[in-house]
């Protein structure tokens, strides 16, 4: 059991590396602008749908893939490209280079999440999930904390010279110290994998995991809470990006909050809701599942999508520190969500197909999520409210309609569930 939560430790780790290098271009949209000469939709696209191109392509057979290989060596070669990439990032010349660099980094979603999930599934029972899923979701909610927080001391640290003499990034902008140097910063998570062994697994779960028929009429038996349950996925992730792609630059642009400042002070509210949201998965995922099993879970998920609303109304408070604390908070509601969501689809699927399971989860979540959130906002922004000055109000309607859209089909998903029986 030790080394299965040392497992669950490496791969929260990775979710950390992953998810920072995600998330840096949110924390640096203005310079990049400047630096690049791009507008706010180009960097909208450059936040989400280069992922999204990723996983048309790739993402789904990848997670097809981690169903059949080494789960580990695949994963490793997974975090290889995307620190590659994201120094890449660090590197262009203009949004051509940068696109191409964005898209390569999504390789951290379509390969993470199907190794990950497999990993656990296959090292815990699925009453016992709870916790090490709640753990593995923090590593992507206490990322941006951190994501924000570093790369906030780097802008900071370049201009008084802290990086002078350094090989590759001396003489860069600050923007472009921080992708290459965070983007290094994954090479040696890639090492740790290899404490991520498969013999950790007990027989039975083994047997569980072993092939027992075709996948897709699997999946296709059932469509009827598949659907709603990836609907309200997408819905989710599309509020949740359009609050964390667009939350720093709101502050820089309707609070007067430097980004140094927006980095350092956000990325400590983050972290702190990260952890909220995953001790509270830690605490009642389970405890839900024993008392309304799987269908109560994914009414928790359109509850917390519910509590997530707060967090779109932060451009309304009346000063910078209540709305870090309020942009903050979607951290804590997707931490308890990303449990909920991974530990249903762990249980509803055959075990045949959960890597492909998780692959389409993540691929609804950023095809339709992580790529329209970001583009709604910066559409709404520069057509139908005055400019930037109104970014908070674009997020807070995107938001609002996404994740007022996600409640309904988890509901929809959850009586689907009630009614459908245990996966083969």
């Amino acid at each position: 059991m030790a080394r299965a939560w040392a497992a669950v430790a490496v791969l929260c780790l990775a979710q950390v590396v992953a998810y920072v290098d995600r998330g840096i271009l949110a924390l640096v949209i203005d310079p990049v602008r400047a630096d690049l000469g791009i507008g706010d939709v180009q960097i909208a696209v450059l936040q989400g749908f280069a992922f999204a191109v990723f996983y048309v392509s790739v993402g789904l057979p990848l997670g097809h893939l981690a169903d059949r290989v080494n789960r580990r060596m695949l994963l490793a070669a997974g975090i290889v490209v995307w620190s590659a990439a994201t120094i890449g990032c660090g590197l262009s010349r203009g949004f051509g280079d940068m696109f191409v660099g964005r898209l390569f980094i999504g390789v951290g979603e379509a390969v993470l999440g199907p190794c990950a999930v497999g990993i656990i599934a296959e090292m815990f029972l699925p009453e016992r999930r709870g916790r090490p899923m709640a753990l593995y979701v923090l590593g992507s909610m206490v990322a941006y904390g951190v994501g924000s927080t570093l790369c906030g001391m780097i802008l900071q640290a370049v201009p008084a010279g802290f990086f002078a003499g350094w090989p590759v990034v001396d003489g860069l902008a600050a923007w472009r110290v921080a992708f290459v140097v965070l983007g290094a910063c994954g090479l040696p998570v890639a090492l740790l994998l290899w404490l991520v062994g498969d013999g950790s697994r007990s027989a039975t779960l083994k047997a569980q995991a072993a092939p027992t028929g075709p996948i897709w009429p699997a999946l296709a038996a059932r469509a009827g809470v598949l659907v709603p349950l990836y609907l309200s996925a997408a819905l989710f992730a599309l509020g949740a990006a359009a609050i964390t792609g667009w939350s720093a630059a709101m502050l820089t642009r309707q609070m007067g909050i430097a980004a140094t400042a927006v980095g350092k002070e956000l990325g400590l509210f983050q972290i702190a809701w990260a952890l909220i949201g995953a001790g509270l998965a830690a605490l009642i995922v389970d405890r839900v599942a024993a008392r309304y099993g799987t269908a109560g879970k994914v009414t928790l998920a359109g509850i917390v999508a519910l509590a997530t609303l707060p967090s779109a109304l932060a451009y309304a408070m009346p000063g910078p520190l209540g709305a870090m604390v309020l942009a903050a908070q979607v951290m804590g509601a997707s931490a308890l969500y990303g449990t909920t969501m991974l530990s249903v689809i762990s249980e509803i699927v055959p075990a045949q197909s959960r890597g492909l399971a998780v692959a389409f989860y993540a691929f609804v979540m950023t095809m339709i999520g992580g790529s329209l959130g970001p583009l709604a906002v910066a559409g709404l922004t520069a057509r139908v409210f005055s400019g930037p000055a109104a970014t908070g109000q674009s997020i807070a309607t995107v938001a609002a309609l996404a994740l007022g859209g996600c409640l309904i089909a988890a509901l929809i998903a959850a009586r689907s569930i009630s009614r459908m029986k245990a996966p083969a």
